[in-house]
């Protein structure tokens, strides 16, 4: 699907165009093979590099190819499938704007709407405003996370296996994201040092603050994560405690039992045995019982197992 926006200059929302017109915003969305030959042909692209940029899973980085700028970074997203983020392509041109991603994704849906206000519709703005988003979006993720698992954490005797599991999917979407940040910090350097993006002074200084809020975005990531790796230690930590007392609790009720059952099973044999004539041979078995169990458990109290 190819789609293409515009800003007239007496709004100040987009509009969805027919076709093609130079300076709109060219939104590429699961392109086919037809429609990635139309836009390697309309525009002189990489075919090479357009394949790359429809792979969910391409490494961020920046390339320039032929006065193209093509940049590949990384967004949170729910809507694939066991997937967490996804990788998407900017082609940054004098007469063009095109993003293009194999999946509809949460972070165009929030641009290219007639609700989204732009006080100006220049490439280096939108570049701008992806690049502002993709900070928020991941800054709210992990901020999320963090506070369930601060959640979790208030309450760690009361976890159940479902808390844990919820903490492992956590952890595992951290490390997603851990294995981009690199990446997609050393793109918006690149894009600053480069000057193949034309930013104005104050939009610099934008990129500049949102490399700052990555860097705190990835240290939050892997301090919430050694703090869940934590809580999975001592949920582990517990459980083996607790099944060591119950298989400890189960062997001295199998010895509780075992000592009446020796006792009476001596009176059970067809031998002659002392008292067996005795009218009083049951409380005398009982007491002899009773007295047993006593010493057991003083001797078991002494060496504090129970």
């Amino acid at each position: 699907m190819i789609e293409y926006y515009y800003k007239k200059k007496e709004e100040d929302t987009i509009e969805k165009l027919d076709n093609f017109i130079k300076g709109c915003w060219i939104n590429v969305v699961g392109p086919t093979k037809e429609e990635l030959d139309f836009l390697i042909e309309k525009f002189a692209l990489n075919e090479s590099n357009l394949a790359d940029g429809i792979d969910i899973h391409e490494n961020p980085r920046f390339e320039i190819d032929e006065k193209r700028v093509y940049i590949y970074l990384t967004c949170p997203t729910n809507k694939i499938k066991h997937e967490y983020d996804s990788s998407f392509l900017i082609i940054y041109s004098k007469d063009f704007f095109i993003t293009i991603a194999k999946n509809s994704l949460e972070i165009f849906d929030k641009i290219l709407n007639s609700k989204t206000k732009f006080s100006t519709f220049s490439k280096s703005k939108n570049m701008t405003k992806i690049l502002f988003l993709i900070s928020r979006m991941f800054e709210k993720a992990v901020h999320k996370i963090l506070k369930d698992t601060k959640t979790n954490r208030a309450e760690l005797d009361k976890l159940k296996n479902k808390d844990i599991e919820k903490l492992i999917t956590y952890e595992d979407q951290l490390n997603t994201y851990i294995a981009s940040f690199g990446g997609i910090i050393g793109v918006y350097s690149r894009i600053l040092r480069d000057k193949s993006v034309k930013f104005l002074k104050k939009d610099e200084e934008i990129v500049e603050d949102l490399i700052i809020d990555l860097n705190e975005t990835l240290n939050l990531c892997k301090q919430t994560l050694k703090t869940i790796s934590n809580m999975r230690t001592y949920y582990s930590t517990k459980l083996s405690n607790d099944l060591n007392k119950t298989v400890g609790l189960l062997t001295l009720v199998t010895i509780f039992i075992s000592i009446p059952t020796l006792i009476t099973s001596f009176y059970g044999m067809n031998i002659s045995l002392p008292l067996q004539n005795s009218s009083r041979i049951i409380p005398i078995l009982g007491g002899l019982t009773l007295g047993i169990f006593a010493i057991f458990a003083l001797i078991l109290k002494k060496k504090k197992i129970i």
